[in-house]
């Protein structure tokens, strides 16, 4: 049995460094290491690109959103100054000289010439 080893150990060192392999196994091998460089040169432009793509697309979202605030932002100023407008035309009807104009023109009515202040227990003592 030890010499069987020895005779393995033997063999083993006379064999070649270099085990001649099939030509279809070498080629076959090159071309994968060949897709292989390729794919790792796609997947490492794709890495390189990918910090640019996300910051376009978070630089697009972020001028859709100032778009968005600027157009809000002009219909409150709008809306501000249609309030201002409905608030003047409601001080406007609300004007105590209007009121007495629309009520001597379209009701008649007429201011009286003298107030009298009291009751008429007063103007009884007062006789007295």
């Amino acid at each position: 049995m030890v010499s069987q080893n020895v005779q393995m150990m033997n063999y083993m060192s006379s064999m070649p460094g270099t085990i001649a392999i099939p030509r279809e196994r070498e080629e076959s091998r090159q071309r994968a290491e060949g897709q292989s460089l390729f794919h790792d040169v796609i997947l490492g432009i794709a890495l390189i690109l990918m910090p640019f793509l996300v910051s376009t697309l978070l630089n697009s979202i972020n001028v859709q959103a100032e778009y968005n605030m600027q157009q809000v932002r002009s219909e409150v100023m709008t809306l501000e100054k249609e309030n201002s407008v409905l608030k003047l035309e409601v001080a406007r009807l609300d004007a105590p000289v209007r009121i007495q104009q629309l009520a001597e023109k379209k009701l008649g009515m007429r201011l009286p010439v003298r107030n009298i202040y009291g009751s008429s227990e007063a103007a009884v003592v007062a006789k007295r």
